[in-house]
């Protein structure tokens, strides 16, 4: 690509493994189930519920919910903290300390409109209890939100999810998993232009996502919901790293960044939204924002930088080899160039983690690329030939990765469960056991990398002087998936 040579930061990630089968169960999820009879039944309920946030994760919690009809109610957020020793009466009944009122949007597609509130300035060492709705339409359940915790945290990783039966085993799993965060990498509801199926899916999912804050990556089948548009409408996301520079963002933002403590995330689309014109954007934030992420490190700020995006950089699924390399070999050059530590990605409905690495071989320099595509939407194969140089760790089943964050170290675990067989017919089914198939360490970076690769950000010249390539291998990638994928 003209202008660009490729770099990475020194120093090695100091990544360990090991993979196969494991007993190795985590204890039981210690967050609360929602309060049983909570709920206040009426003409327009809110349903769908979802956390997420736009500011700080320790003081900060933002609902996003629906309701059905031609107008929408006058909603709001109410929200409290559950003190020590509050029974579950307490917790349910209890007059509310706090509200907000909520903003409401026509939802793409059907009848309804998508109501959000930000509950800001929270405590951050105690639990919130919240509920959303209204007096002329009705109450949400009340629900319990577990504080963001400041030490020892853990975040689970999946993409390619659906409403079958595959999915629903894979999030009564995640359900009974303890974590702070739950990253979804694109391909949620596999709606495909039928936009009740995101009903359903928020609807199958409310009992996890009202509990866990969640964030979400736009992937292929999000495109065929209005070019995107749905899932902008659907979630609420942090504004673009440069949307006060380069316009507004909706709140659905399909490009974000944020950090939850020592940990920098950005998300971006990888040009599954190309055609809502805004690549050229995202590719100039991406440098930019771990631009600014690798000087932080540098300066201590931070430990670890992780990328969560739908498509992957590399993979080994059968026919499934990245169909842009334009815009792959940019993303690649970006990531070695700022020293990102981790990329969580789906797309290939397998599971496989790599070495450090970078330009396709083993490279202590390089980033650990993890492909969970394993949310349900279906299992797949690998190519034939075996596994690539690069390759550390591969599963063939449904499973989600959770990563256990201390000092210094993230820790990953992946747990899947095993179709019946490998033919066509038994790839439909699991065993229904999930268990521990793989475990790695990323470390983080030894100061003098850090030091390495805090670089400047480039300039758009250089940054976009291959775009023509870009957006034709992109647009072409994309249409082959919308016929195929």
């Amino acid at each position: 690509m003209a202008g660009l040579a490729l770099s990475a930061c020194g120093g090695s990630s100091g990544s360990s493994s090991s993979s196969g089968p494991v007993d190795s169960p985590l204890p039981p999820d210690p967050q609360p189930e929602p309060i049983p009879d909570s709920a206040e039944p009426g003409p327009i309920p809110p349903r769908g519920l979802h956390l997420s946030f736009v500011g700080d994760s320790h003081t900060s919690r933002t609902v996003t919910w629906f309701t059905d009809g031609l107008e929408p109610p006058q909603s709001r957020l109410e929200f409290g903290v559950v003190e020590e020793g509050m029974s579950e009466a307490d917790i349910a009944e209890q007059v509310f300390e706090h509200f907000v009122d909520a903003s409401a949007d026509e939802t793409p597609g059907v009848e309804s409109f998508t109501h959000r509130a930000t509950a800001a300035g929270i405590d951050a060492e105690k639990p919130m209890r919240y509920r959303v709705g209204s007096d002329e339409g009705g109450w949400s359940p009340v629900y319990v939100v577990a504080p963001s915790p400041r030490g020892e945290w853990s975040f689970i990783h999946f993409g390619d999810h659906g409403i079958g039966d595959l999915p629903q085993q894979l999030t009564a799993e995640v359900l009974k998993t303890p974590a702070d965060l739950i990253m979804i990498a694109g391909d949620l509801s596999y709606a495909n232009g039928d936009q009740p199926i995101w009903d359903t899916w928020f609807e199958q999912m409310e009992p996890l996502l009202a509990r866990r804050i969640t964030m979400t990556a736009p992937g292929n089948h999000e495109q065929k919901d209005f070019g995107g548009e749905a899932f902008k409408n659907r979630f609420t996301h942090p504004p673009k790293p440069l949307s006060s520079v380069i316009g507004q963002g909706s709140p659905g933002s399909s490009f974000y960044s944020f950090d939850y403590n020592r940990v920098h995330f950005l998300v971006t689309t990888a040009g599954a939204l190309i055609n809502d014109g805004t690549l050229v954007e995202e590719i100039i934030n991406i440098e930019v924002d771990l631009a600014q992420a690798a000087l932080r490190r540098a300066r201590g700020e931070i430990d670890f930088i992780v990328v969560m995006q739908h498509y992957t950089i590399w993979t080994d699924q059968l026919g499934r080899s990245p169909a842009n390399p334009t815009l792959v070999a940019l993303e690649e050059n970006i990531m070695l160039r700022y020293g990102v530590d981790l990329l969580a990605v789906g797309h290939d409905h397998v599971y496989q983690r790599s070495k450090p690495m970078g330009l396709g071989l083993p490279n202590p320099l390089g980033y650990v690329q993890v492909l969970v595509g394993t949310g349900g939407a279906s299992i797949r194969l690998f190519d034939e030939n075996g596994p690539q140089i690069w390759s550390a760790a591969e599963f063939i089943g449904v499973g989600f990765c959770r990563y256990a964050v201390s000092p210094g170290k993230i820790r990953g675990e992946y747990y899947g469960s095993p179709p019946l067989d490998l033919s066509d017919e038994g790839r439909q089914y699991i065993t229904g056991d999930f268990s521990l198939q793989d475990s790695f360490e990323i470390s983080a970076k030894p100061q003098i990398a850090c030091q390495l690769c805090a670089k400047p950000a480039r300039s758009s010249d250089i940054l976009l002087a291959d775009y023509e390539a870009i957006s034709r291998h992109t647009r072409e990638r994309n249409r082959h998936d919308l016929r195929h994928c």
